[in-house]
């Protein structure tokens, strides 16, 4: 160790090597954390960690990550296909799963990341409830954007929070997530209070829970071109108090619930030239209000549109409703003044408007 002049009298130790040269992260066993302090590969980890029991590469870029990894402020960790092919990060034991905190920023391209179990050579799969301990992958404050791009993120995550896969969490700002596959996690995306991220041409699928929803005051986030399906609960979803979310060009189907939601006061949001099929809703409105819906296609859902709880001011127009069993749908005497225009409906969505007492 060596001492850094930062202030008179304030002194900050950075880790060194035994031939004197500064390390980028540094490995603490009692706790089983590797801390990154710069900008830092898992090639450049695993140099300065040199320890195969708790990072090891196997043959054709794979990775084995038996410890917690945590990217401290400023500092940043690329996972990328000029040293990895697929990252596999295991529990420590049946409860406490192993993960990745990042706090910096990231930059994840070409990869595949899974949980993984050494013992039966498998990803951890997880049951209905999202009971097990799985590893997961957590934006946490941080400061700078983290960015996802061509890969594969699976088979993370429970249903606690916030462990629920791949999570941003009052940080990632700017981040971008283009062109990956999210799968059997307990939540494909999920966001809490960020802001001005975008999510393009991603598809969701198999997740436990929902495939993608930013959450939590969320807002300013762009979601073009993705698909979702096969999602237990939503395909799309915005909750409690997201704004200024565009939803444009997705298209979602044969998920639980709906493909769909803006419930929980959400606002100042648009969902536009979508495409929702084989849903029980094709987009469901609950709570919130003074959205624009706009231009979509809803075909062969039981209810094409589903307005309930107390929303008022959305615009509701240019939609196309085909083989719905029922076209636009409202719940409750408290949804009022929401505007319908120029919505077409076919001859076979039997009850086109329906009101609920």
């Amino acid at each position: 160790m060596f001492p850094l002049l930062i202030f008179p009298s304030i002194f900050v130790y950075a880790p060194v090597s035994s031939l004197g040269l500064k390390k980028c992260s540094i490995y603490d066993p009692e706790s089983n954390l590797i801390t990154v302090f710069c900008n830092a590969t898992l090639s450049t980890i695993d140099h300065d960690v040199n320890n195969k029991t708790v990072l090891k590469k196997e043959n054709n870029g794979i990775w084995t990550l038996n410890a917690i990894i945590k990217v401290n402020p400023n500092a940043q960790i690329t996972i990328d296909k000029n040293d990895t092919s697929w990252l596999r990060i295991t529990n420590q034991n049946v409860s406490e799963p192993n993960f990745i905190k990042i706090s910096g920023s990231a930059k994840i391209n070409g990869v595949k990341i899974t949980s993984w179990n050494s013992s039966s050579n498998d990803v951890i799969k997880q049951d209905v409830n999202g009971t097990l301990a799985r590893p997961f992958i957590v934006v946490d404050n941080a400061t700078g954007p983290v960015d996802i791009s061509n890969s594969e993120i699976a088979f993370l995550g429970d249903s606690k929070y916030p462990s629920g896969g791949f999570i941003y969490r009052h940080g990632g700002n700017g981040s971008s997530i283009y062109n990956n596959n999210f799968h059997d996690m307990w939540d494909g995306f999920y966001s809490d209070s960020v802001q001005s991220i975008t999510i393009k041409n991603n598809t969701f699928y198999n997740n436990l829970r929902h495939g993608l929803n930013p959450d939590a005051s969320s807002h300013d986030l762009t979601v073009f071109g993705n698909m979702a399906y096969n999602n237990s609960d939503i395909g799309m979803l915005c909750s409690d108090r997201c704004h200024n979310i565009l939803f444009d060009n997705n298209t979602v189907f044969n998920n639980g619930n709906s493909g769909f939601e803006l419930s929980s006061n959400t606002y100042n949001s648009t969902v536009k030239k979508n495409f929702a099929f084989n849903e029980k809703v094709g987009i469901s409105i609950i709570s919130s209000s003074n959205n624009k819906i706009n231009d979509n296609i809803f075909k062969s859902n039981e209810r094409g549109i589903f307005i309930g709880g107390n929303s008022s001011g959305n615009n509701i127009y240019n939609n196309t409703l085909i083989d719905d069993k029922i076209g636009i749908y409202f719940d409750n005497p408290l949804t009022t003044n929401n505007l319908l225009k120029n919505n077409n409906m076919d001859s076979k969505s039997t009850t086109p408007f329906f009101l609920n007492g």
